[in-house]
């Protein structure tokens, strides 16, 4: 055998050894691979049903999970009515007016924006919760911003403070809707009294209640029209009418504190006016009145001095126990009237009784002329 040979023998020898190594490590390889795959089988499984419920959903799970065709119904409600959404505004600060809170907002997307002159939108911050901007008006276009202008400006110095800080301090982008986002039963479900209160500040605890126990159970005294198949659903809201009619009310709410202030000037006014008079006519009493009132009442006293003293001498002096102790005017007068009677009655006796004597005379002497001779 030539050395070619035997080399070429010792290459076979030792390629056969490697190749026995690699078939080995491929053996090994398949049969984790095999393992492998068999461990995979589970995940795979739970994945395609995890598929299968999410495509065809699960009502039996808590909370029930809804199928794909049901989440493209909600999205399509959702969608329907909603107007155009423009999300992700920058607020210009450099051109925010403080006075009357216009200002000027830069649109992103879409490009062109297609905002129309005059259209009125509705404006949110992007962020949990996102405050409510308020109702704006476009005043004016450019190619990638829109000039905006309240159509309501809050109608107490409060409201106007309270937005314009809200607006300067906003460090999040905005949304801009060209409707009202609409209400429905289930934005606020899930949400604790908590959670309520923070995305709803100032809203009275019994407007809180609606929202917490919307689609849960009935309870008694609950008005037949809230209950739907057996649980309580709240009354959706007109956010956008409810939002004209509060500035309604509040204005109306200013117009009649303005109207009282008024008329609180006026009767202060009048006050002032008749506590004038009543100084003047104090001064008048005082100066003029007050002594005619002491000169009049001297007079008086006088004149019942001197009515007490005649009424003394008519009516004479009498001790404690009534006794008369000087006659007075009226006691001499009936004394003297008494007198008199008595005078009449001694007087009239005394001419009954000279009547009656010159009758004796006139009789004794006629019976003494008759006695006489020669009648």
């Amino acid at each position: 055998m030539s050395i070619w040979n035997r080399v070429i023998v010792g290459l076979i020898i030792v390629i056969s050894g490697v190749f026995l190594v690699l078939a080995v490590k491929t053996l090994a390889a398949h049969r984790n691979w095999q393992l492998a795959v068999q461990s995979y089988d589970k995940p795979l499984e739970a994945a395609e049903k995890s598929i299968q419920r999410i495509t065809d959903g699960d009502s039996t799970a808590t909370p029930p999970v809804p199928s794909i065709r049901d989440l493209e119904v909600k999205l399509h409600g959702l969608m329907t009515g909603r107007g155009k959404i423009w999300r992700g505004c920058t607020l210009r600060k450099d051109k925010l007016n403080p006075a009357t809170l216009e200002f000027v907002v830069e649109v992103p997307f879409p490009d062109p924006h297609q905002i129309q002159d005059k259209m009125v939108l509705y404006l949110f911050e992007d962020r949990e919760p996102g405050f409510f901007i308020g109702e704006y008006k476009v005043t004016g276009l450019a190619e990638k911003s829109v000039s905006l202008a309240p159509t309501v400006v809050p109608p107490t110095q409060k409201l106007l403070d309270d937005v314009r800080a809200r607006i300067q301090r906003t460090q999040v982008t905005w949304s801009m809707y060209e409707t009202v986002p609409g209400d429905r039963h289930d934005v606020f479900r899930g949400y604790d009294q908590n959670q309520l209160s923070q995305l709803m500040p100032g809203v009275p605890p019994q407007v809180l209640q609606e929202y917490l126990r919307d689609g849960g159970n009935t309870q008694p005294g609950d008005p037949p029209d809230r209950v739907i198949n057996g649980k309580y659903e709240r009354q959706l809201r007109d956010y956008g009418t409810y939002f004209h009619e509060i500035n309604r009310q509040i204005a109306s709410l200013r117009d009649q504190i303005a109207a009282a202030k008024t008329d609180s000037a006026i009767a202060k006014k009048l006050q002032a006016d008749a506590e004038k008079e009543v100084a003047s006519r104090d001064d008048l009493i005082a100066k003029t009145l007050k002594p005619e009132l002491a000169e009049v009442q001297a007079e008086r006293d006088l004149i019942t001095a001197h009515r007490d003293a005649l009424l003394a001498k008519l009516d004479g002096k009498k001790d404690a126990d009534g006794k008369i102790l000087e006659k007075g005017v009226n006691q001499q007068i009936e004394d003297a009237l008494a007198e008199n009677k008595r005078l009449l009655a001694e007087w009239t006796q005394l001419q009954l009784d000279a009547a009656k004597r010159l009758e004796q005379l006139i009789e004794r002497d006629l019976a003494a002329a008759a006695s006489l001779p020669g009648e």
